[in-house]
């Protein structure tokens, strides 16, 4: 391939935003964008002033170190969803977001979603499936997502594997030349045959 789709190069853009997340149970990353062009990025992670889970080890967890029970998780997680927090950095910027669409590594949970909504998205595609351990109530949820009038896409996008082999030369690997550059001692060699055959013909008039 020569290069990623444009759903896989924001994708990919969402996993590269998520290496800032500040979770340990999940890491998460959104991107939101219109007509391409990026308009704001998120990751999961604790609100502004309060403590990092990761600082407190790998294994940090403030909701599950205090038994607090899943469906009560919103009440005690210290974090803020990646998703919400790209619609807040817009907000905090005067970036505005109707008619966009939303990126992110993980499907919206239910909360996030009536944000997104009520800030002018449009359209979500999102990597991995939300798997609480209450099925029906993910259930429930996605149906809701999948046939509001309001989200004219709701979608699953994977990352093709040569997408992702690509990515990971490049980051391994860096800018240099990959073509030898020219000398400008060099004696003129402009084959304009070529430039022909490369530039299609120009419109009439």
């Amino acid at each position: 391939m020569n290069r990623p789709t444009w759903h896989e190069y924001f994708m990919l853009l969402a996993k590269l935003v998520s290496v800032r997340s500040t979770c340990n149970v999940r890491k998460i990353g959104a991107v939101i964008v219109r007509n391409n062009r990026i308009l704001a990025t998120g990751y999961n992670g604790a609100v502004h002033g309060a403590p990092h889970c990761i600082d407190r080890g790998p294994d940090f967890c403030l909701r599950r170190c205090i038994g607090a029970h899943d469906a009560e998780k919103y009440n005690y997680c210290i974090s803020s969803h990646a998703e919400v927090n790209a619609v807040d950095q817009a907000a905090r910027f005067g970036i505005p977001l109707d008619g966009s669409a939303l990126y992110c590594t993980l499907e919206p949970c239910n909360w996030c979603y009536k944000q997104l909504i009520q800030a002018g998205i449009r359209e979500i595609y999102f990597e991995e499936a939300y798997d609480s351990r209450n099925k029906e109530f993910d259930e429930y949820w996605r149906g809701i997502m999948q046939t509001d009038g309001n989200m004219e896409v709701f979608q699953q996008v994977r990352v093709s594997p040569e997408a992702l082999e690509m990515v990971i030369g490049v980051l391994k690997g860096s800018s240099a030349r990959a073509i030898p550059a020219t000398s400008p001692h060099e004696p003129d060699k402009l084959d304009l045959e070529e430039l022909k055959r490369f530039i299609p013909d120009s419109p009439p008039g």
